[in-house]
């Protein structure tokens, strides 16, 4: 515990702990005392960083230092956040828990304001400020979802992957984001909400890629809208126009620097260019059918497996998110697997639906890879 929170450290895990010391046995007068004392004691701590800081002269300390301080107070918000959820709280205890939890936010705050450049925001956000946010982030997201929904030029689709993004946090299925993905979401959501964002799909278009939105599912509706676009021309010539055309559009847009949805993926628009590189590529080779029926049919030189394409393909996808395939172009990772492995159907994989069940598996697939995951641990503790 960093020496300068010891008071508050002593104050929430030991005198006031419910499980110990329970704070009925506290007098009024003593809990004004405790009261009187955070307020001092509050104005202590931000003195004792201001000389911590100017005390260390190596950059790596200082930072050290803002951290750790920052760390313990974010676990000490989340103590008292879980004392609050105790039952039999009687309304002393309640306002003595918040005063104190106020006093810790306000610290924290002066901390991310004054030593901005050591914050650390990878660090997950303290409950009381996570839930406060989910709140507000809640009331922008019926909004967002009425004004999308009432927009016939903005496709269905792509409403029910930002309502999904947004829900996620929103119904607490994503615990203990950091301050840096809920600042995001935050950011995000603002951005969405201003002024004919909503009134056409282009303008929300260029909103997620400035935000460098590089959700897997997307992404994957990008790709869906290209293959569409493809579709319509009758030769190879005019769909790598149309590719190109559509590659100078993103590569256009403006993206924000240092911003992205998932650290663990590339970005949006790397993603898009190494796929449309690849489709132009074999659109150019221009391979006869006799020829490729014929090399679609030579399986005697694959890896034949038992498994089914969706858990092949959802297999592909941890081992590229755990970066144990390290291929920077995914679409590249895709055709050489279709072109190398066999399913238990034993029939040839096609690229377009492989792609499709990498960045959309469904949940029994992801039901069944769990399993199979758990029979490879007990084979592993027999071997």
């Amino acid at each position: 515990m960093s020496v300068i929170l010891h008071k508050w450290n002593t104050l929430i895990n030991t005198t006031l702990n419910p499980l110990s010391a329970p704070v009925q046995q506290l007098s009024d007068e003593s809990i004004k005392s405790i009261i009187t004392a955070l307020e001092l004691e509050s104005e202590n701590v931000r003195n004792l960083l201001i000389e911590g800081v100017i005390d260390r002269k190596k950059i790596m300390d200082k930072q050290n230092f803002v951290q750790i301080t920052q760390a313990m107070l974010i676990r000490l918000l989340n103590k008292l956040h879980f004392y609050k959820q105790m039952e039999g709280l009687d309304n002393k205890r309640m306002h003595l828990f918040n005063t104190i939890s106020q006093h810790l936010e306000d610290v924290l705050n002066f901390i991310e304001d004054f030593f901005r450049n050591y914050f650390d925001r990878n660090e997950k956000v303290p409950t009381p400020y996570l839930l406060t946010s989910i709140e507000e982030l809640c009331a922008q997201l019926d909004q967002l979802q009425e004004i999308m929904k009432l927009n016939e030029k903005i496709d269905d689709e792509l409403t029910k992957i930002l309502v999904n993004n947004f829900n996620t946090l929103c119904s607490l299925k994503s615990f203990g984001p950091s301050y840096n993905e809920l600042i995001y979401q935050k950011d995000l959501m603002n951005e969405l909400l201003l002024d004919k964002v909503l009134e056409s799909e282009s303008s929300i278009r260029e909103v997620l890629f400035y935000f460098n939105f590089n959700h897997d599912a997307y992404v994957a509706y990008l790709f869906g809208k290209f293959k569409s676009l493809t579709e319509s021309f009758q030769s190879n010539k005019d769909e790598i126009a149309a590719l190109r055309y559509e590659q100078k559009t993103i590569n256009q847009l403006r993206t924000r620097l240092n911003c992205f949805f998932s650290s663990n993926m590339p970005s949006l628009k790397e993603q898009l260019n190494s796929w449309i590189e690849e489709e132009i590529k074999f659109l150019q080779t221009d391979t006869p059918s006799s020829v490729l029926i014929k090399t679609e049919n030579e399986t005697e030189n694959k890896i034949q497996t038992s498994l089914s394409v969706s858990k092949l393909a959802l297999l592909i996808r941890l081992m590229v998110i755990d970066k144990i395939i390290t291929n920077r172009v995914v679409a590249q990772v895709l055709r050489v697997v279709i072109r190398t492995v066999t399913t238990a159907q034993s029939e040839n994989i096609g690229f377009s639906s492989f792609e499709s069940k990498y960045h959309k598996p469904d949940k029994g697939t992801i039901t069944a890879v769990k399993d199979l995951l758990f029979r490879w641990i007990n084979i592993l503790n027999n071997l």
